[in-house]
């Protein structure tokens, strides 16, 4: 029994350390409460508006970003986004997958962050599928923002692989490809 109990204590103690090399500022039920959305961002004269979202799959995918004028330069957990099925199922089936998803485990249709202009920005997409066998990235994509744009950041189910693209959605009926640096 006192072995069990060091034991435990022992995994309790290590466990938090497990992702040291991350920095996590994602949503939890615990600091942010039901959301039934995430928050947005707004652009503005110096900053740019960056989107992450996920398409041709349900399987959750987590982002991460850095700044680099951050003085840590970890990669930041920001959340994870799914897709809810929007355009291919009914409609009040894939608002019932969002609200659901968004409320109960902090999964979102997307995540917005504010990015600095002309500095160096770095998103990386993880697909992974417990229980599920599926896994895809971490996948980085480096560009660098200009101000007032919006940019779509988008981790793309495509057959048995995964990719990253960045877009430029400005114009939002426009989808311009933003050359930077991709990398696995």
């Amino acid at each position: 029994m006192k072995k069990t109990s060091l034991l435990m204590l022992s995994l309790i103690l290590t466990l938090p350390g497990c992702k040291s090399n991350v920095r996590d500022s994602s949503p939890t039920l615990v600091n942010n409460g039901i959301q039934l959305h995430q928050n947005k961002v707004t652009v503005d004269a110096q900053h740019a508006k960056v989107i992450m979202k996920a398409s041709g799959a349900t399987y959750p995918v987590e982002f991460s970003i850095r700044r680099a004028t951050d003085p840590d330069q970890r990669m930041d957990v920001r959340g994870t986004v799914v897709d809810s099925g929007q355009g291919k199922v009914f409609g009040w089936i894939a608002k019932l997958n969002e609200v659901a998803n968004s409320a109960t485990v902090k999964r979102f249709p997307q995540l917005e962050v504010q990015a600095d202009a002309d500095q160096p920005f770095q998103v990386s997409g993880y697909a992974d599928g417990i229980g599920i066998r599926y896994r895809c990235g971490p996948l980085k994509s480096t560009f660098t923002p200009e101000r007032s744009k919006v940019y779509l950041v988008e981790f793309q189910f495509v057959g048995d692989r995964c990719e990253q693209h960045v877009y430029d959605i400005t114009q939002p009926q426009e989808r311009i490809p933003v050359i930077g640096s991709p990398s696995a």
